[in-house]
């Protein structure tokens, strides 16, 4: 039985645009249009929270200078982004992420209902859900807006058109960036009502190609960039497609063309970081490696708050200190990299060993390393 869509609550325009623009195949006909009755069920509950909670939301102020946490997906994003939550950081939650059209009005019943059905876990790891947790923002566009490239898990067939459109090319057409623009911060108003007007820690890894058009919207923004051993995040990212994508797609598709655009958004993101990084100001941005954080996170996060003017870390050590007791028992997946991984790696992430300072692995000679 397929989950349900990660865009279930979608307004119904904006749902029926994505399927007016880009194919559904026949075998995905009956999933299309059971979203298309959900969509249009919920309508009335929507266009209440619109109603009741759009002044609120209109006048609602976003924190100075949230905090944006960059990094490819697969390199460590959710668990600094965790460490923030723990340090009282404003976030986007699971729930708002799920529900985000009704979030306001869903708080209590709703809320109590989907902690209820939430799985313990992620489906492509091992790592901790709760509804109240952190989730990434991008999550919560799917059910803002058809502007968000994560709607290639419904059309992936799509997803070059629509990563270059929301992600790399950002900016460059004025429809996009004010159609991005009005839905991202709606759930960031949405998000800081939620926190109780909380400084936000925001993560999710298209923001890593998006850095001239968040420094448009929050000048004085904060930027913490993770980076990881290129080998783990191609495997690890393999392993999530392949948990995550047939339960939500409309399209058919064949593996190796997603595992190519894996290695070339991975070679188009971080290269463009690369060149945007010039333009932040040095004392709001900072660079870790995943490795450094596992190993000494405490150290990191407070060379991060003094880097940073966070404030003061003192006073959020204790909590760290017991949620970071608590993961003791976490199991993390274990990848082994055969051959025609560290070769395609290798071919298309070389300037990765460089810019980031990790050992490139000859074929056949590479360890398994737990992700």
């Amino acid at each position: 039985m397929a989950r349900a869509s990660s865009s279930q609550f979608i307004p119904l325009r904006s749902l029926l645009r994505l399927l007016r623009r880009y194919d559904v195949d026949p075998k995905y006909r009956k999933r299309a249009r059971g979203r298309v009755v959900f969509s249009l069920l919920t309508t009335p509950f929507r266009l209440w929270e619109r109603v009741r909670y759009g002044r609120l939301i209109r006048n609602t102020r976003i924190p100075d200078a949230p905090v944006f946490l960059l990094g490819f997906g697969r390199s460590g994003t959710t668990h600094l982004h965790n460490l923030f939550w723990q340090a009282g950081f404003g976030i986007v939650s699971n729930y708002q992420a799920a529900l985000h059209p009704i979030a306001l009005t869903g708080r209590g019943r709703l809320e109590r209902f989907f902690a209820g059905q939430m799985p313990k876990t992620r489906p492509m790891d091992n790592v901790a859900l709760s509804l109240d947790g952190p989730q990434e923002e991008e999550m919560a566009m799917l059910n803002a807006s058809e502007h968000a490239p994560l709607h290639f898990m419904s059309f992936p067939r799509e997803v070059p058109d629509l990563y270059e459109r929301y992600v790399g090319d950002l900016g460059q057409d004025e429809a996009d960036l004010r159609g991005w623009s009005r839905a991202y911060l709606e759930v960031l108003k949405k998000a800081t009502i939620l926190s109780g007007g909380r400084r936000l820690a925001l993560k999710t890894p298209p923001n890593t190609g998006r850095i001239p058009v968040l420094q448009g919207l929050f000048p004085d923004a904060r930027f913490v960039h993770i980076v990881r051993n290129p080998y783990p995040v191609y495997q690890s990212m393999r392993n999530m497609y392949r948990k995550v994508l047939p339960g939500q797609v409309l399209q058919e598709f064949d593996w190796e063309t997603i595992d190519a655009w894996v290695l070339e958004a991975y070679r188009r993101l971080m290269t463009k970081y690369l060149e945007d990084r010039k333009h932040i100001a040095p004392e709001r941005l900072f660079e870790v490696r995943y490795e450094d954080l596992d190993e000494r996170p405490l150290e990191i996060l407070e060379r991060i708050y003094h880097h940073l003017e966070l404030g003061d870390f003192g006073a959020v050590r204790p909590q760290l200190e017991m949620y970071l007791a608590e993961l003791g028992t976490f199991e993390k997946n274990v990848f082994e990299f055969p051959r025609e991984i560290v070769e395609a790696v290798n071919e298309n992430w070389g300037f990765a060993f460089e810019a980031f300072g990790y050992q490139r692995l000859d074929p056949g000679q590479a360890p398994a390393t737990p992700s």
